[in-house]
């Protein structure tokens, strides 16, 4: 095993945060590696929270932003627009990639602007991509711009945390998965007292539940996921005045045998329990598979990765049998920087995928759901 120790100059202004997560984005493996490696600007439509992570993560490759926000940038050193049209149009065609981290409500709006004005661009658009009556319109979009290339952020597909417990299955030669569960639950209400977003569309739908259906299209495999998408599953969920929806809990029982529970929370409370304890609760991130007497589990992130401990992107993985656990072991794992980095290198590739939208029609359909029965003042239980 080879190690390198990377010493940061005195003299380097950004900030700590901002230098761990251009110190992860070097390091990310070579077959990851950007195709264009200096690019001479990129923009980031939305200065909340996930923008600014953007440009941290970004930074090793540009050393020029242009923000596009009507609050401004979070830098005085960052050139900054209220909107897109203001944008002066030398410099809007000197702009390499456009990563739009507005609210879901403004992502198609974003786009079709950024395509009006360089119908080649290539764009990073962060999940999910568009409101639901939105998706039609989007998809119209891009077959009007036939050269652009725009992919939707899935940082748990490039997971290499998941992928071992997928690889784990295959090596323990499990024919058949009784249960999954999966949690991914936040206290978001600090957050929203702090100005971030509300999402009243979607509610907790629109921001961890894509990536708990990346995960599960990973586990299920391509015939069980298709099978999935096309069930209507039980849902239990607590409604909201503001926030649509704050709590959901999800079961499905496939025809094979298989049953999938998914749980979600913007509370601050978790049900499915982890086994590594918490510094503090940050964010649950949980994953559970079980087939017969073995256990297959994976806790994400445990520890709050604002401190800059050593232990940023830790990720925890624990194989049981009965009582006895049989493998033990941590996984660090910086997805989302090498996975907005993998979606750089595919936005220039001649070969660049397409939208996979099945995980989007998921959500949407359980929206649908939802609203159904929120309208009818109908509470779907399970024990």
């Amino acid at each position: 095993m080879t190690k390198a120790v990377i010493f940061i100059p005195m003299t380097d202004r950004r900030s700590r945060e901002e230098r761990v997560w251009g110190v992860v984005a070097i390091l990310i493996p070579g077959r990851h590696a950007v195709v264009k490696k200096d690019f001479e600007l990129i923009g980031i439509v939305g200065c909340g929270k996930m923008g600014r992570i953007y440009r941290k993560v970004f930074y090793p490759l540009s050393d020029h932003f242009v923000i596009v926000d009507p609050r401004g940038a979070d830098a005085p050193d960052l050139r900054s627009y209220a909107a897109l049209s203001d944008v002066p149009g030398d410099l809007f065609h000197r702009v390499q990639v456009w990563c739009i981290c507005t609210p879901t409500e403004k992502h198609f709006e974003s786009l079709e602007t950024i395509l009006s004005r360089n119908p080649r661009a290539r764009v990073i658009v962060e999940k999910p991509a568009c409101l639901s009556f939105e998706v039609d319109l989007f998809r119209t979009l891009l077959k009007k711009h036939r050269e652009a290339r725009v992919l939707i952020n899935r940082q748990y597909a490039d997971s290499h945390a998941v992928r071992e417990l997928v690889h784990a299955l295959k090596r323990y030669d499990v024919a058949h998965i009784d249960l999954i569960r999966i949690e991914f639950s936040k206290d978001r209400r600090p957050d929203i007292d702090a100005g971030r977003f509300v999402d009243s569309h979607f509610g907790v739908l629109g921001y961890e539940w894509s990536h708990i259906l990346t995960i599960i299209q990973q586990l299920l495999g391509e015939d069980d996921w298709a099978t999935y998408c096309d069930l209507s599953p039980e849902l239990q969920a607590t409604f909201d005045d503001v926030q649509f929806v704050s709590e959901l809990e999800e079961r499905t029982a496939l025809p094979s045998g298989t049953t999938i529970r998914l749980r979600s929370s913007m509370l601050g409370k978790y049900e499915f329990p982890a086994f590594v304890p918490y510094d503090q609760l940050i964010c649950h991130r949980y994953i559970e598979v079980c087939a017969g007497a073995l256990r297959f589990r994976l806790q994400l992130e445990p520890h709050d990765e604002t401190r800059f401990t050593g232990r940023l992107f830790e990720n925890h993985f624990r194989i049981e049998d009965g009582g006895n656990v049989l493998h033990d072991t941590t996984i660090m794992d910086p997805f989302l920087p090498r996975f907005l980095q993998l979606t750089l290198n595919q936005l220039f590739q001649p070969d660049c995928p397409p939208i996979d939208w099945t995980t989007l029609n998921r959500i949407i359909s359980t929206r649908t759901a939802l609203r159904r029965h929120d309208d009818q003042n109908i509470q779907p239980n399970f024990p």
